[in-house]
């Protein structure tokens, strides 16, 4: 799918992955006002009504789905697997 013509939104664009992902997109000639990272201090994603007003701010083609709640590394070494 070419994603140059389209709106993307990537949750988690402030994350390890999603900025990744963001600037991937960029290299493959996306503009950055066509990608959106979405913050969860602008929409909270776990609850629906924050979800449709996401759908409704930003009228996306394109949503990569990134987001995550993480401990970071000390849980990830205290909880292994």
């Amino acid at each position: 799918m070419d994603l140059r013509k389209k709106k993307v939104v990537v949750t988690g664009g402030a994350g390890f992955l999603g900025f990744a992902v963001m600037e991937k997109l960029r290299q493959r000639g996306c503009p950055p006002a066509s990608i959106v990272a979405v913050r969860k201090a602008e929409f909270d994603l776990v609850h629906e009504e924050q979800v449709r007003r996401m759908y409704e701010a930003h009228r996306p083609d394109v949503v990569i789905h990134l987001a995550a709640v993480v401990g970071g590394i000390g849980a990830n070494r205290e909880n292994p697997g």
